[in-house]
């Protein structure tokens, strides 16, 4: 069979499904249609019928309700029953009133159990009365005392002569379609047989080179047409091309892998400065999806532009810059380039060195702090103890005194190495946690009566309102841990007779718990620096309030640990709040 039978078979095949896909839908979907308008027609008549009626329906005048129903049948063009409760017909316009003894009881009827479910009821079957099939549509008439059953009926055939109408205008566009469906077929085979044979010759010579013949299951080499030919001649080159491109794709996919996972970006640009490769690493250093086929000076970068014309002069060289991102710190990138001696190409390694400058400043920062904080405790014992050494011990006054600093300054040493020897412990997870439901209230209750002596002494009023019963998912001891820091730290910076309140409030799956004072509060940009440790405002610093600058980065990592979150803001009259957020029960 050739290529322009087999097209006409297949368009012709697949136009027949198409019409007889459509001509099956479109009759049952116009089946349904139609059947739901008539309905919708007798539902309207039996309505009226049902207002008309109703005082024949009381007399039970049957010769008079003969006579209505008669009249509304003739105008209406359908049969109109009337059916009482028993299932006995009352009166119907088909039927005498002296044969209506020899109708069958219609209370079993589909329309009338419907109807009197429901209140109307519809359903289509063959009438024995008529002797035709018929579309009946009843309603219960439920006004008067005994329930009555108003039904009307036309016959089907409307519906089929509209079906029929329906197949004619299918058959007429199955002829046309037929038709076209020949015609287009012939041009089509014709124009694809033209086509194959011109690339036939064209394959057949590609097929003529040093290339093995071999067979490919994929193509179709087995049929003896010109497609046939054709796969034939295809398959003798897919064979070596495949086995060729599949060691490229291997040897490439390992050295991709190689290349992305050195956790170093690489770049490779030809002489004139055209990006030809980037791996993963790069794209995610420099944020740009796409480098390849780009320009060196498309990166915008006037360190990579430098380092490109001092690698040219000189075969290679290396640069440490800051990189700029928009809304991001700024980036410390170390860069290395090389020039290839055989591909004269361009070889750019770049690494990502913000991570150890900021560990590296972070290490000066805790030392210089750390420093700082010790330098005056110590200060103070060794004066404190050189005085006594040079006669203070004889005056007991001043050797108390003295001894008392001592103490004082030693307390505050070992509670800066207690607070140290936590904090590392936290930021390491040596720390280990009992998560479980415990109830707030009742720690915060715990740590307000532990101040009771300190806020009596300053007039100072702790109040909390435990109105609401609340249970979170922490640890009992971080979370009284973190309370007693954030009300010490109230304490310490309210003024006398204030007031310090605690409140609660949920926040979906979380509970903040604030703690507000009056006192200075804290600016806007010291405000995320406050849980840094060792920090202190400056007007901490220059009241000389005591404290180490480590309860509240403790209380920070207490809170992260245990999936919450930690923060202060300015009170709008005065003072400060600080809050944070646990996970609710």
């Amino acid at each position: 069979m050739g290529i322009r039978s087999r097209i006409f078979v297949i368009v012709s095949f697949l136009f027949l499904i198409g019409i007889s896909l459509t001509f099956v839908i479109a009759e049952r979907d116009l089946n349904i249609e139609f059947r739901n308008q008539i309905e919708g027609e007798l539902s309207k008549q039996a309505r009226i019928l049902q207002q008309s009626l109703q005082p024949y329906l009381i007399e039970i005048d049957k010769n008079k309700l003969k006579t209505i129903i008669d009249q509304y049948a003739q105008a209406s063009k359908s049969r109109i029953t009337i059916i009482n409760t028993n299932g006995l017909v009352v009166a119907d316009s088909s039927v005498t009133n002296t044969n209506l003894g020899g109708l069958d009881n219609h209370g079993t009827r589909p329309e009338i159990l419907q109807a009197l479910s429901t209140g109307e009821g519809s359903s289509k079957r063959y009438s024995i009365t008529t002797q035709q099939e018929m579309l009946y549509f009843a309603i219960s008439d439920s006004s008067l005392e005994e329930l009555n059953f108003i039904r009307v009926s036309v016959p089907y055939e409307y519906v089929d002569q509209l079906l029929g109408t329906l197949d004619n205008s299918i058959t007429l566009i199955f002829v046309v379609g037929l038709i076209i469906a020949i015609i287009a077929s012939l041009m089509a085979g014709d124009y694809t047989r033209e086509s194959l044979v011109e690339l036939e010759a064209a394959v057949s010579k590609i097929s003529s080179g040093t290339y093995r013949k071999k067979n490919i299951k994929s193509l179709p080499t087995s049929r003896r047409d010109e497609i046939g030919s054709m796969a034939r001649n295809i398959s003798s080159i897919s064979m070596d091309l495949k086995n060729q491109i599949s060691l490229i794709a291997k040897q490439r996919d390992q050295f991709g892998s190689v290349l992305d996972d050195l956790g170093e970006g690489i770049m490779v640009m030809s002489e004139t400065g055209e990006i030809t490769f980037c791996n993963d690493q790069m794209h995610d250093i420099f944020h740009q999806n796409e480098l390849v086929g780009k320009s060196i000076n498309d990166l915008n970068i006037k360190a990579i532009n430098q380092l490109f014309k001092q690698t040219t002069n000189k075969g290679k060289h290396e640069i440490e810059f800051e990189l700029e991102t928009e809304g991001e710190d700024t980036r410390w990138i170390l860069a290395h380039m090389n020039k290839a001696s055989t591909t004269k190409e361009f070889i750019l390694v770049v690494h990502e060195t913000t991570y150890l400058r900021q560990m590296d400043s972070m290490r000066r920062d805790f030392i210089s702090n750390l420093s700082h904080e010790l330098r005056t405790p110590v200060s103070v014992i060794k004066a404190n103890s050189e005085t006594l050494l040079d006669g203070a011990l004889e005056n007991s006054k001043d050797a108390k005194t003295f001894s008392k600093a001592i103490l004082h300054n030693a307390d505050r040493l070992s509670e800066m190495v207690s607070s140290l020897i936590d904090l590392s412990r936290i930021e390491y997870g040596e720390l280990k946690f009992v998560i479980e439901d415990i109830n707030i209230n009742s720690i915060i209750s715990t740590v307000i009566a532990s101040y009771k002596n300190m806020t009596k002494k300053k007039n100072i009023q702790l109040k909390f309102e435990d109105k609401f019963n609340f249970k979170i998912r922490a640890d009992a001891k971080a979370v009284e841990r973190v309370i007693n820091n954030l009300i010490d730290n109230a304490l310490k910076y309210s003024p006398e007779e204030s007031v310090i309140e605690i409140k609660l409030k949920k926040q979906g799956k979380f509970l903040r718990i604030s703690v507000l004072d009056l006192g200075e509060g804290v600016l806007k940009d010291e405000q995320e620096l406050v849980f840094k440790r060792f920090f202190r405002t400056a007007r901490a610093r220059a009241k000389t309030q005591q404290g180490s600058g480590l309860g509240l980065a403790i209380v920070k990592h207490l809170v992260n640990n245990l999936q919450g979150e930690v923060g202060v803001q300015s009170r709008k009259e005065k003072g400060s709040e600080f809050w944070f957020t646990l996970p609710l029960s």
